[in-house]
């Protein structure tokens, strides 16, 4: 089986010997800290960085492995995260940087404890189990709250076509 995968970079910057490296760009958006009890980062961004992307961890593991996998896909040098946050909670419109990380991405790989190798057997597997199938339109789903992916057969007039 031959992988064809289209991947970004979203900047360019300069290197300490003025070489071009590939940065990935992501934002991490707070919630309300008063209405999901969690860490207000306004108030601990600069004095407790690390506890703020262990929530971040914990909470959106899946994103931040996802972002990981992107950067070492398209060959990134960086990955640069943004820490925003509303100006005001109510209002969805305006927001402002808190504050931003970069990190290389195999680092930040083993950081957030991602085992490239298992996400590759992961991929080969999904890809052996369609292999078998019959010809067909499958839609596949992540089940949100279990580790568990679901794939449906859904016919040749496809999901919106009913």
């Amino acid at each position: 089986v031959k992988l064809l995968v289209r991947t970004q970079v979203e900047a360019v910057t300069k290197g300490k010997q003025d070489e071009d490296l590939f940065v990935s760009v992501h934002a991490l958006n707070e919630t309300d800290p008063k209405v999901f009890n969690t860490i207000d980062w306004r108030q601990k961004l600069e004095s407790q960085r690390g506890a703020v992307l262990a929530t971040e961890l914990k909470n959106n593991s899946y994103k931040l492995a996802k972002w990981t996998l992107q950067s070492l896909l398209a060959g990134a040098d960086l990955i640069k995260l943004g820490y925003i946050s509303r100006v005001h909670s109510r209002n969805a419109e305006r927001h402002v940087i808190l504050g931003t990380q970069t990190y290389k991405p195999k680092e930040f790989a083993t950081q957030v404890n991602l085992n490239v190798p298992n996400a590759w057997a992961i991929l080969k597997a999904v890809v052996d189990m369609c292999l078998k199938l019959d010809e067909g339109k499958y839609l596949l789903l992540k089940d949100p709250n279990k580790p568990l992916l679901r794939l449906y057969d859904v016919g040749e007039a496809g999901p919106d076509e009913d």
